[in-house]
């Protein structure tokens, strides 16, 4: 159904229900000007005409109002409202007949000439007009037929004063046919107006309604998870700072946790992600349950989720905190399966251990750390102690732009001595800065300083000058093959062009690319998705690429084939075993064989005992490097130490000798 028939629809309901609205008032007055009538007359008409008169009169109009008490009764106003109008129309023309037939009888019995009776009808005729306003059919159904009699009967009479009164009563039904038609017109007119007036208002509710709703919908979909349903990042920042705004308006606390799934990646790996997400979902509902109604949970990305919850008691958090880590251990899927999950979390409370987001995330951070450094499948609270890491760690950000630009930052370089020989074969540049607060630095906290401070090209350009100084500085002193290798992160790929860096220092110094080897993670290999260009230019530029701590991380055996590796650096925690733990051993034979089969050297790291040097020679590992030969030294102290021990090589003395063993 259109919108035109609709609003059609709906007028003439509106018409029905005004004329129902006045038919008790017009059939009083209809009854009461017939009694009026029949009085009037009672000495000129028959008795019997004038009951009869008034019974059919009154019975018509009983009908009329008890069929519309029916209809509404009956919720039928709403059906088919045009029929009903005609049934009314109907209703009238039979009230109409009725007064004609009297008017017919008062004109046999020479009544009807008398200006009394024309009178009486035009008053009834009128009040009609006057009274349904809504409808014209139902006023020209009770009008027409006693006003046209009574306009004919005039016209009939002959005398002057007749004619006279025929041509009045004629003009007077033709106006009163004309208000009938007008006010029908107006009524329609107005119900349409106010119909349509009523729609635009639905409308415009409507849309404002369905735009709240839209605008709700986008909110929601900001600020939530759409795999969870929990807040997601934006949305817990927000909440966040409602909380610390209430905590310090009402003086409240509440605590924060920071909760990682200890074995996620894994479970990905092995069962993929649509169980991945299961499982998340699963820790989704879970931290909702233990956390309870008025708590803050979100996911913040990946595994790593966060609680802020209106916990003040400290035992109640820790208790809070060893459920969680119990209720992650396993999660049963949708499945039935169960996965071995296992979660970390750190807690930090407010207003104790912080008044600020920035504070207490960090804080509920290190908590984590610490836990997953536990071994995992624990909680921690953070502590003074970790307050005192957090203030050296700001502390060493804050002064890391000026180390680097007062050149501040070292690079000492410990050799690489071929386990045959004992000659030089490399020197791996280590980062070194003595911080003139907290003394000497160690290098992931340096790393760790410019990943947060966006200083790590900075960084990497500072040792890389270095190192090729150092190449430089070999050449000159007759150990030219010697090749000089430095660390990159896996969060520097992706964040500046390594390789182009990498090749304007080598073009700066005119120095041969192979010299140059690069150490990255089997992480930075993983995630070929951003390490990868920057890798394979390198590779063409002929830089050398060396997996560092093999065998500790995650990289799959493709993408190892697949990257033009130059060597493999084993673990220390593998080395350290090598001599006295069999599966060490076995490991560390395995690593030698893959290695061989992608043609890439090994270099064994950690070395500090004879024994160590002895199982890897039979091993057949190429390279050695570790505390048994040399530890780290500055440049000038490294230069010397490599030209002191080119003598002992020359002689190809199977065992190291003591000198060797110095620093």
């Amino acid at each position: 159904m259109n919108r035109v028939t609709t609003i059609t629809n709906v007028i003439e309901r509106d018409r029905l229900a005004e004329v129902l609205r006045g038919l008790p008032i017009t059939m009083v007055s209809n009854l009461f000007v017939a009694t009026s009538l029949a009085v009037s007359m009672w000495d000129s008409l028959p008795h019997a005409v004038l009951a009869a008169f008034i019974g059919c009169n009154t019975l018509v109009n009983a009908a009329r109002v008890a069929l519309a008490w029916v209809w509404q009764r009956r919720g039928l106003l709403d059906a088919n409202p045009r029929r009903l109008l005609m049934w009314c129309w109907v209703g009238a023309l039979l009230s109409g007949l009725c007064w004609a037939g009297i008017l017919l009888a008062c004109a046999r019995h020479g009544q009807a000439y008398s200006v009394a009776v024309g009178l009486t009808f035009c008053g009834i005729n009128a009040g009609a007009t006057v009274q349904s306003k809504a409808s014209r059919a139902q006023v020209l159904a009770f009008i027409l037929p006693n006003s046209l009699l009574l306009v004919i009967l005039f016209a009939l009479a002959g005398s002057l004063a007749a004619n006279t009164i025929a041509i009045n009563l004629a003009l007077l039904t033709a106006l009163m046919i004309r208000s009938a038609n007008d006010q029908e017109r107006h009524f329609r007119l107005s119900s349409r107006l106010r119909h349509e007036a009523d729609a635009l208002t639905a409308s415009l509710k409507a849309a404002n309604v369905a735009a709240v709703q839209a605008v709700e919908r986008l909110k929601h979909a900001a600020t939530h998870d759409p795999l969870t349903g929990l807040m997601n990042r934006a949305g817990y920042q927000a909440a966040f700072e409602d909380r610390l705004a209430a905590a310090a308006r009402d003086g409240g606390t509440f605590t924060l946790l920071l909760i990682d799934l200890d074995r996620f990646k894994s479970i990905n790996d092995r069962y993929g992600h649509v169980v991945g997400d299961a499982v998340l979902v699963a820790t989704a509902e879970r931290l909702s349950r233990y956390a309870g109604p008025d708590a803050v949970i979100a996911r913040l990305g990946g595994d790593e989720f966060a609680a802020l919850v209106p916990v003040a008691d400290r035992e109640a958090a820790a208790n809070l905190a060893q459920g969680i880590v119990a209720g992650l251990a396993t999660l049963g899927m949708p499945s039935g399966q169960v996965i071995q999950a296992g979660a970390s979390v750190g807690l930090a409370h407010c207003p104790r251990d912080g008044e600020t987001a920035r504070d207490l995330q960090t804080f509920a951070d290190l908590a984590l750390y610490a836990a997953k450094e536990g071994g995992r499948r624990s909680w921690r609270e953070f502590d003074e102690a970790m307050r005192d890491e957090t203030r050296m760690k700001r502390a060493i950000e804050a002064d890391l732009a000026q180390a680097l630009a007062g050149d501040a930052i070292g690079v000492w370089f410990q050799p690489q001595v071929d386990c045959w020989t004992g000659a030089v074969v490399g020197v791996e540049a280590l980062l070194r800065w003595r911080h003139p607060r907290f003394g000497w630095v160690s290098p992931p906290r340096v790393v760790s300083a410019a990943q947060t401070t966006r200083q790590c090209e900075a960084l990497t350009r500072a040792i890389l000058r270095k190192a090729c100084r150092m190449i430089a500085l070999l050449d000159r002193s007759g150990h030219g093959d010697t090749v000089v290798s430095i660390n990159v992160s896996p969060g520097e790929f992706g964040t500046y062009p390594v390789a182009e860096l990498i090749a304007t220092e080598l073009a700066a110094g005119d120095l041969d690319p192979s010299r140059l080897a690069i150490e990255i993670t089997e992480e930075a290999v993983y995630s070929t998705e951003r390490g990868g260009a920057d890798i394979a230019a390198l590779t063409r530029l002929g830089v050398r690429v060396i997996v560092d701590d093999f065998g500790v991380a995650y990289s799959s055996i493709g993408s190892l084939r697949d990257l033009p590796l130059a060597g493999l650096k084993i673990d220390r925690s593998f080395i350290h075993g090598v001599a006295d733990n069999t599966r060490d051993r076995l490991l560390t034979e395995a690593v030698l064989a893959f290695a061989n089969t992608l043609g890439a050297h090994v270099v064994a790291e950690g070395v500090e005992t004879r024994e160590q040097v002895e199982v890897l020679r039979a091993l057949g590992c190429q390279v050695l490097q570790g505390y048994y030969f040399a530890k780290a030294m500055p440049e000038a102290e490294a230069l010397l130490w490599i030209g002191r021990n080119a003598g002992v090589a020359a002689m190809k003395r199977i065992a190291p000798p003591p000198m060797l063993r110095h620093a």
